[in-house]
């Protein structure tokens, strides 16, 4: 995996995969390798060069990170390229969206919200308290947390897929320590989305729990040339849950022609 040197000495992990035109992913508070499994194979088999970013972890406010990745985009050489982003990793893009033209051609908004909710301010409250607490609650019951807030209910339905579930997520708490502190804030974004220029796709997912469909409904009704498409039967990581359905989405859009 190679790095870039961003903001002052920060390093931004990232990966390339394929050929063709550009596609910057971006997944902050993803898993890890989030988009590595289903997304960057779909986009190579399509004949996009897949590139994706790790952004640091606690690197500061909203602003400061979409900074980082401006400069990161700029550091790739790619020009204008198409991006896709996932939950915070979208909202940061919609920050590039407003005030970054010069670096995007279209845009993929995964999971994503304009403004915030009072669920989601008080999901964001909670887990930075957990945090500041230092608490480390035990792996199994961080697993079991993680598969209610991300999965949707057709999964839990599908018993040994529910259980390779929650094996993967006390891995990765028992890798992983102390949760980390949430990234971002509760900014709203969508007045400054009206001026957006550029075709944008927003994808929600039936049961997002973090990202409540509604809310990426909001994001593509403030967008311009934006549009909306609902993927049913799957949470917050719907992109894991609904891999062919999600990727048949992004590559159907990015492959359309660009309006006249």
């Amino acid at each position: 995996m190679a790095t870039l040197t961003v903001g002052g000495g920060r390093q931004v992990r990232y990966r390339r995969a394929g050929s063709g035109p550009p596609v910057v992913l971006v997944a902050a508070g993803g898993p890890g390798d989030f988009w590595q499994v289903h997304q960057v194979p779909a986009l190579a088999a399509a004949g996009y060069e897949a590139i994706t970013l790790e952004l640091p972890e606690a690197a500061g406010p909203r602003d400061e990170l979409t900074a980082l990745l401006a400069e990161s985009v700029e550091l790739l050489g790619t020009g204008r390229c198409a991006l896709v982003g996932f939950s915070f990793g979208a909202q940061l893009i919609q920050g590039l969206l407003v005030h970054r033209p010069d670096l995007w051609m279209r845009a993929v908004l995964v999971a994503t919200r304009g403004r915030p909710d009072p669920v989601g301010g008080a999901l964001l409250s909670a887990e930075r308290a957990l945090h500041a607490a230092g608490v480390q609650p035990p792996p199994r019951y961080q697993a079991f947390f993680q598969a209610v807030l991300h999965l949707g209910p057709r999964t839990w339905e599908r018993e040994g897929e529910i259980l390779d579930w929650l094996d993967l997520f006390e891995a990765g708490a028992r890798a992983g320590g102390v949760p980390a502190e949430p990234p971002g804030d509760q900014a709203d974004q969508l007045a400054a989305l009206r001026g957006v220029r550029g075709p944008v796709l927003v994808l929600g997912f039936q049961y997002d729990l973090v990202a409540p469909p509604r809310l990426g409904r909001e994001v593509a009704e403030a967008l311009p040339a934006g549009r909306y498409r609902e993927i049913p039967d799957c949470g917050h990581y719907g992109c894991l849950e609904r891999p062919g359905t999600v990727n048949e989405a992004i590559v159907g859009f990015l492959s359309t022609p660009a309006p006249r």
